[in-house]
């Protein structure tokens, strides 16, 4: 079975594109489920609580923001998450130790692929990379600033089906993306105001509050006739269908924005709105997923 286990599960992209894949996965016949610590995937595909992970014989284990530093950490994974993510002294001391002491000898009679699918809370290069079979990349890019040398394949995540809107707003840009400091909300709130834009729809999950009250919130007062949060939703179409523009401020090239933009008409404006990306089909994505886990 394909065991997809990821160390959030809240709404987020990374999410988003593991509901994605276990869906093609198991719409194209392979048993698939995925397990995460959240509630928010449960009844988005075939899903699990990450306490009800156990590893079998002939799995493939695709894992995602979550640090294992040997095969045993698969036994227990729910608790060796709980504890990395304490964030306190004794938890960097028994990651050191965990790191230092652990097997990197592969299974198998398991496939063990680690996902990259953004920049996690903590760096690849801290894990035990070495027990991976393989590693997975969405971007030329994201795989060059890793610089890591193992076996890799680069693949972008599964797009959804969009349509140009046959009626779209004029000048309602939309910023779309969690809302952390990391993504920098707040600057593409202002640019899109100095752009002369309307209105400013804010979609994405509130992953940062405090950096939401001190940066966004703000911004809400300042233009309170322009900026509208409207927080995570699910339906992309709807999204889309209510803006124009679309507006970032990072360098995110595996970001699946630009290319929903591109679907649908919406102007994208970004550090990397010049590249000419190109739109790889699910069935083309699906096939390098079968050739790389030897499906």
């Amino acid at each position: 079975m394909i065991k997809i286990v990821t160390g959030s599960s809240v709404p987020i992209g990374s999410t988003v594109a593991l509901v994605n894949l276990c869906n093609q996965f198991n719409s194209r016949g392979y048993n698939c489920i995925l397990y995460g610590p959240d509630n928010w995937h449960m009844d988005k595909c075939v899903s699990a609580k990450l306490r009800d992970f156990h590893p079998s014989h002939n799995d493939v284990i695709i894992l995602n923001n979550i640090k294992i530093f040997s095969l045993s950490d698969l036994l227990d994974v729910h608790d060796r998450h709980k504890t990395f993510d304490d964030g306190n002294w004794y938890t960097f001391i028994l990651d050191l130790t965990r790191k230092l002491f652990s097997s990197t000898k592969p299974s198998r009679n398991m496939k063990l692929i680690l996902s990259c699918q953004s920049h996690d809370g903590f760096s690849i290069k801290t894990l035990n990379y070495a027990m991976f079979d393989k590693l997975h990349y969405l971007s030329v890019w994201q795989w060059n600033d890793h610089k890591i040398k193992r076996p890799h394949f680069i693949v972008s995540n599964f797009i959804e089906e969009l349509s140009v809107s046959e009626q779209k707003p004029d000048r309602v840009a939309g910023i779309i993306g969690t809302i952390r400091e990391e993504n920098s909300t707040a600057l593409s709130i202002e640019r899109a105001v100095q752009d002369g834009m309307d209105k400013v729809i804010v979609y994405g999950y509130l992953l940062d509050p405090i950096y939401y009250y001190q940066k966004v919130g703000p911004l809400t007062k300042k233009y309170p006739a322009q900026i509208k949060f409207a927080g995570f939703i699910d339906d992309k179409q709807l999204i889309y269908d209510s803006i124009s523009d679309v507006y970032c401020s990072i360098r995110k090239p595996w970001s699946m924005v630009k290319r929903e933009c591109l679907l649908t008409n919406t102007r994208y404006h970004g550090p990397d709105s010049s590249n000419k990306d190109r739109i790889m089909p699910n069935d083309e994505i699906f096939k390098v997923w079968t050739e790389e886990l030897g499906l």
